[in-house]
């Protein structure tokens, strides 16, 4: 016999659920960026607007999907959407900062 859920699920795909895809999207290119530029293919830090522009979309989607009467998905997934989106602005940010050649420590100069 099944348990009934607090939150009844909808068939198919909500806001929410389409904001945590976008950002879990993001995240994993923003990873394969990284470590690429790891590896020394500097010219991979080209690609930095990727996960922001998935990043964002997916932040106000989770948001947007959050307020609805019903998302489709528990509290804590919505949670986590807002995690991984924030956390994946933040980190393509970053990868923007490598690009560019900014300082971000204080007295530090970016090598050319």
């Amino acid at each position: 016999m099944s348990e009934p859920t607090a939150f009844p699920t909808r068939p198919g795909m909500s806001l929410a659920k389409i904001g945590g895809a976008l950002g879990i999207a993001g995240s994993v290119i923003g990873i394969l960026i990284f470590l690429a530029g790891c590896f020394g293919f500097s010219a991979a830090f080209y690609l930095s607007l990727i996960p922001l522009i998935l990043g964002v979309p997916g932040l106000v989607l989770t948001i947007i999907g959050g307020f609805q009467k019903n998302p489709g998905i528990e509290d804590t997934g919505i949670i986590a959407s807002y995690l991984i989106n924030i956390a994946v602005i933040a980190g393509s940010l970053l990868l923007v900062a490598a690009w560019l050649h900014w300082s971000f420590f204080a007295g530090g100069t970016a090598a050319r």
